[in-house]
């Protein structure tokens, strides 16, 4: 961050960058712990990322009121000021990213109450993949560089890849056994739940670029997600 001539601005900004990097870690862990609540069938863990949002929620809303006190207080300008409105887009992300955790941990209970489906092993790649863009697009925005965040908007297409996949093995499985279809419908809204991750963190990364360079992204998003159109044969 570029020195400031009034120094109490710099620790206001660096408290802010310090608290979205810890809620950052917060949506990670969530995300990490729904994860492993529908791989490991745990009903108990699945519970307490639910209750956990509450606290995603919390730091989103002190970010907000940390980011309206400096434009009302401080005035920042040019880089200044992308930086204090970045905070605010990028803690957005971040609180649908864990509002995107606690549905998922919510459709696990239906999914765990009903025996194991085909399709968790490429939920759990594609999640380790989800989990690993949150993290990579953080530390982009921690480090202040613009090529990690360039490599996050890039690696979206990787989730889509997953997600095409576990659409057709869910469908397919659907149409040879129809009495899983409750836990493959809600299965197929967790696959969902993590390509709209990569989603949002891509929109982090596209603030990253901005806030670093002044630019927006000219390039059109790499986007592989076919779900809307997934047909199976019968």
């Amino acid at each position: 961050m570029n020195e400031h001539i009034v120094t109490s601005f710099n620790d206001v900004m660096d408290e802010l960058s310090d608290e979205l990097v810890h809620m950052g870690q917060l949506v990670r862990k969530q995300l990490k712990g729904a994860l492993k609540a529908l791989e490991t069938r745990n009903a108990d863990l699945a519970k307490r990322i639910r209750k956990n949002d509450k606290q995603v929620d919390a730091i989103n809303d002190d970010i907000e009121e940390r980011v309206m006190n400096i434009l009302a207080l401080r005035q920042p300008v040019a880089v200044d000021l992308r930086e204090t409105i970045a905070a605010l887009k990028i803690a957005r992300e971040l609180e649908r990213i864990g509002d995107l955790a606690r549905n998922t941990a919510k459709r696990s209970k239906v999914i765990l109450e009903e025996e194991p489906i085909k399709g968790m092993d490429e939920i759990a790649k594609m999640g380790e993949v989800a989990i690993k863009i949150v993290e990579d697009v953080m530390a982009a925005y921690q480090a202040r560089d613009v090529e990690k965040a360039i490599a996050v908007w890039n690696a979206d297409e990787e989730i889509d890849d997953y997600c095409n996949t576990v659409f057709t093995q869910l469908l397919s499985g659907m149409m040879v056994d129809n009495s899983n279809i409750n836990a493959c419908t809600q299965m197929t809204f967790v696959a969902k739940n993590l390509e709209r991750v990569g989603d949002h963190a891509t929109n982090v990364a596209e603030t990253i670029h901005y806030v670093l360079t002044g630019d927006r992204i000219d390039e059109r998003r790499p986007k592989n997600d076919k779900t809307s159109s997934t047909i199976v044969e019968i």
